[in-house]
């Protein structure tokens, strides 16, 4: 029995190649009405008013995904494993998003030189120094304008419990 490779699922259709797009009546082909009733349907799936929808994982689920690519750094991935870089997640064990990233060197082929999920930083900026005065979460940073400092949140909280730390 042979075992078949899953392959990702696009966010969005593929549209169709089909000529001419429109008949003679002005009326899309079946193929094309198809395609952009597709598109709709995806497009209404992943975005909401409130905009785009990451995937909702949780550390555990995190974890999984890392542990497929962790064995293959200083090799090149393999055919059967999909490139994920670029993949967005929103981690719901520490309430922040992040995104799957793959290094390569520049060896034929490529070897992995990283695979890891990265913390996809916040730049706020304040007036002032940003502690008793801005919420944070660990990781974002925020850019005094006044003093033309950088912090970094060290300790998540609300505004009067957040710590930011200057860099």
């Amino acid at each position: 029995m042979t075992s078949s490779t899953l392959n990702p699922t696009a966010i969005f259709p593929d549209l169709p190649r089909e000529s001419p797009v429109i008949d003679e009546e002005g009326n899309f082909s079946p193929l094309w009405s198809l395609g952009f009733s597709s598109l709709f349907q995806a497009l209404q799936e992943n975005y909401k008013n409130e905009g785009i929808l990451f995937p909702r994982l949780n550390a555990t689920q995190i974890n999984t995904i890392q542990n497929i690519y962790t064995p293959f750094i200083g090799s090149p991935l393999p055919s059967n494993i999909p490139d994920i870089s670029g993949q967005t997640i929103f981690d719901t064990t520490n309430r922040i998003p992040k995104q799957f990233i793959i290094t390569y060197d520049n060896a034929t082929p490529p070897n992995i030189l990283s695979a890891q999920w990265l913390i996809m930083n916040v730049m706020l900026l304040n007036a002032g120094n940003p502690n008793g005065a801005v919420a944070g979460v660990l990781y974002w940073l925020c850019y005094d304008i006044t003093n033309k400092v950088l912090y970094i949140c060290t300790t998540s909280g609300s505004t009067s419990s957040a710590v930011w730390t200057s860099v």
